[in-house]
């Protein structure tokens, strides 16, 4: 894992890369419908020995980090070489970007494998199966936050070019990969830091349609129980009444408030919005 971040920062990162993962599979959708799975920590075990496609893109701002995308041999007959797959994903940028809170360079044919774990993995998928993946590489943030001096000679000697393209830098200087390892090329240079203001940021997103959900209460039951629900039955919540009510942004917490009625319908008032810090 880089250095630097803790796990509410982890979790936020990872809840980012999920809901810009969309925006990358309507690209990669031409014949075959593509999919993705829940972002987990580190390497998915797949053979990458059996790519057929792969590139690198570098994000800059509130995420700093290098994204591998691999597809395995198979995933679409329309991207069988990874500078197909570097024009597909090209359309993805900015719709990425914009939910990345991030600037993202425009990606480049990579080949080889990783030589250090991703951070997080994004499986990609066709029908249920599992044809690629989004592999993440975080920069520390010791690293991030010393952007701006000079590079030492370590430093650049690790970027230069390798076989025709450049190598991947690693997040970290502990995470390095060694000389003999294979290396993937990485993007193009690091874009400069993303200065979008919180009120422009919001500007950008005034027309994403997000998924909004009151839950007035959980409970457990046994399978055996549930088998044998029957109309009329009541369930035991666990909030006590007069509690006040969850409302989740796409499975995120974002506030706690009360029902209410507005005519014909049920209202929610928001009586508090939980920090996401």
């Amino acid at each position: 894992m880089a250095d630097g971040y803790d796990d509410s920062q982890i979790e936020r990162i990872r809840e980012q890369v999920r809901m810009s993962m969309g925006a990358m599979c309507d690209a990669l959708s031409v014949t075959s419908v593509m999919s993705h799975g829940d972002p987990v920590a580190g390497t998915l075990d797949l053979n990458l020995e059996a790519s057929v496609a792969m590139a690198v893109l570098g994000t800059s701002g509130s995420i700093d980090s290098n994204m591998m995308v691999t597809l395995l041999d198979g995933a679409s007959p329309d991207i069988t070489d990874s500078e197909t797959l570097v024009t597909q994903l090209e359309d993805a940028i900015d719709a990425m970007g914009q939910v990345l809170d991030s600037e993202i360079a425009a990606p480049s044919a990579a080949s080889g494998h990783p030589t250090i774990a991703a951070d997080i993995s994004v499986p990609l998928m066709v029908d249920d199966a599992t044809v690629g993946a989004v592999m993440v590489f975080l920069a520390s943030r010791e690293t991030s936050n010393e952007a701006s001096a000079e590079p030492t000679a370590e430093q650049t000697a690790n970027s230069e070019p390798a076989q025709g393209g450049t190598a991947m830098p690693a997040p970290s200087a502990a995470a390095a990969p060694t000389p003999a390892a294979p290396e993937v090329p990485a993007p193009s240079a690091p874009v400069a830091a993303a200065t979008i203001s919180a009120p422009k940021q919001i500007d950008a997103l005034a027309g994403v349609q997000m998924e909004v959900t009151i839950e007035i209460g959980r409970t457990r039951l046994p399978v055996g129980e549930l088998l044998q629900l029957q109309p009329g039955q009541v369930l035991e919540l666990d909030r006590e009444v007069g509690s006040p009510l969850d409302m989740y942004i796409n499975g995120t917490l974002l506030a706690r408030g009360e029902i209410v009625v507005l005519e014909d319908h049920f209202g929610f008032r928001v009586t508090a919005v939980v920090s996401q810090d």
